[in-house]
C-alpha cells in the first residue's frame, strides 16, 4: 500500500514523517524508505511485544500531530495483530491471552473485534481520539460487509459495539479467560470509564474514511480468470462465515453432486473454527484437508482454499489445493489425516503431500475457494 500511495506522494512534495507496520514478510531487508519514514516490524497472527512496540509508536507517532498536520493512515487486515496496545490497567499478556481464547473458542471476526476493541488503548476508533490532525484513511478490507470499524478493529473509525457485548462475548467463548480482563470489562459495563466513540461522534469528524478494495473483488477476479480458461462460472460460497465442517459438507455435496467437465465454483469467505489441540495450520489449510475427505475417490474434481495474504494462521503457508486422491495418498504415506483434523494440525499432512499453496498474496481480502470439475 505505501509503494502504491509514494508517487502521489512525491506529487505533493514528499512526506515529513512515516511509520510502516508489517509482517517481517513484507519488508525487504533494505527497505527503500523516503527520509522521515521509519519501518517497525510486527507480528500477525498473534500479536507480540513487537506488536505492542509498534502499538506505542503509532499512538506517539499520531499525538504528535497538529491541528494543520495531514495524516494519511493505510490499513489493511491483519492490523488488530501488527499493532497492539491494552487498555489502561491491563497487562498486554492478560489482553492477547483473552483475545486468544475467545478467537480458539470459534468467535466471528465481528466478535472477536468486539472484544479487542474494549481491551485496547487504541482499537475502536481511539486511535482517531488521539490526533488532531486532519486525517483521511485508505483501507483494504478483510472483513464480510466491509466494516470499517471491524477492519483491523476499526482505530480511526466508530465502534457499534459495546462493553455489555464484549463481556458477554468473554463470559460464553471464554468463561476461565484472565481475570483482570473480565474486571476490566465489567468496570466499562459499570461506567467506570467511558466506551468506545459511537456513530456520529463529533471527535470523529476529522476522519475520512475510504476502502479501496473488498473481498467482492477477489470474487469478480477469480470468476475473470476463470472465464478467460474457457471455464463455465458457478457460485459456490460469498462471504461466507460457517463453520469450517459446516462448510465442508455443503461444498462436499456439490462436488459429489457433480457438474460438467469445465466449470469452476468460485467462492470466498472467512469461515470460523473452533481450534482443539496445538497443530499447525489455520482455517483455509483446516477447510482443504476436510475437502480432501469430502472429495477422496472423486475423479477430475479438485479444491482450492487459500487466504489472499501470505500467511494461514500458524501455518507459513497460504492455504492448500487437493483432489480426489489427496486423502487416499495421505493414507498410502501413514499420515493421519483424522488425527490431524482432530488437533488442527492440517499444516505437516499437506506439505507432506505437496498440497501446499505458498503465497504470492500481498493483501488481506478474505479466503478465496475453486471447487473445479475438469471431467
Amino acid at each position: 500500500m505505501f509503494d502504491g500511495v509514494r508517487p502521489f506522494l512525491r506529487e505533493q512534495g514528499g512526506v515529513s514523517r512515516a511509520l510502516l507496520i508489517a509482517p517481517a514478510s513484507r519488508f525487504p531487508a533494505n527497505p527503500d524508505l523516503p527520509p522521515g519514514a521509519q519501518a517497525l516490524v510486527a507480528d500477525h497472527p498473534t500479536p507480540s511485544e513487537r506488536s505492542l512496540a509498534a502499538g506505542t509508536a503509532a499512538q506517539a507517532f499520531v499525538e504528535a500531530l497538529q491541528p494543520n498536520d495531514r495524516l494519511l493512515v493505510l490499513i489493511s487486515g491483519g492490523g488488530s495483530a501488527l499493532v497492539a496496545g491494552p487498555a489502561e490497567g491491563l497487562s498486554f499478556k492478560d489482553k492477547r491471552d483473552t483475545v486468544t481464547a475467545v478467537a480458539r473458542a470459534g468467535a466471528t471476526i465481528a466478535e472477536l473485534n468486539a472484544v479487542r476493541k474494549h481491551l485496547s488503548s487504541i482499537k475502536g476508533g481511539r486511535l482517531a481520539l488521539a490526533t488532531r490532525a486532519q486525517t483521511r484513511v485508505l483501507s483494504l478490507s478483510d472483513v464480510v460487509g466491509n466494516d470499517p470499524g471491524t477492519i483491523a478493529s476499526g482505530p480511526f473509525s466508530p465502534d457499534t459495539s459495546t462493553f455489555s457485548d464484549a463481556l458477554a462475548i468473554v463470559k460464553r467463548l471464554a468463561p476461565n479467560g484472565p481475570k483482570a480482563a473480565i474486571d476490566h470489562l465489567q468496570r466499562g459495563v459499570d461506567g467506570a470509564m467511558d466506551d468506545t466513540p459511537k456513530p456520529g461522534d463529533p471527535r470523529l469528524a476529522h476522519v475520512d474514511y475510504r476502502i479501496l478494495a473488498s473481498p467482492e473483488r477477489v470474487l469478480a477476479l477469480g470468476e475473470a480468470e476463470g472465464l478467460a480458461r474457457g471455464l463455465t462460472i458457478r457460485t459456490l460460497a460469498r462471504n461466507t462465515e460457517e463453520d469450517v465442517g459446516v462448510l465442508a459438507e455443503r461444498y462436499g455435496t456439490i462436488a459429489k453432486t457433480g457438474a460438467a467437465a469445465g466449470t469452476l465454483f468460485v467462492g470466498n469467505g472467512e469461515p470460523s473454527i473452533r481450534v482443539s489441540g496445538s497443530g499447525r495450520g489455520g482455517r483455509a489449510t483446516h477447510l482443504a484437508l476436510l475437502m480432501a475427505q469430502q472429495l477422496a475417490g472423486l475423479s477430475g474434481v479438485s479444491f482450492l482454499s487459500a487466504g489472499t495474504d501470505d500467511r494461514d494462521g500458524a501455518s507459513e503457508a497460504s492455504g492448500a489445493a487437493v483432489d480426489g486422491d489427496t486423502w487416499s495418498r495421505a493414507l498410502s504415506a501413514g499420515l493421519d489425516p483424522v488425527g490431524a483434523l482432530a488437533n488442527c494440525n492440517s499444516d505437516p499432512v499437506l506439505a507432506e503431500l505437496g498440497c501446499l499453496v505458498r503465497g504470492p498474496g500481498t493483501s488481506n481480502l478474505l479466503d478465496l475457494h475453486l471447487l473445479h470439475f475438469a471431467g
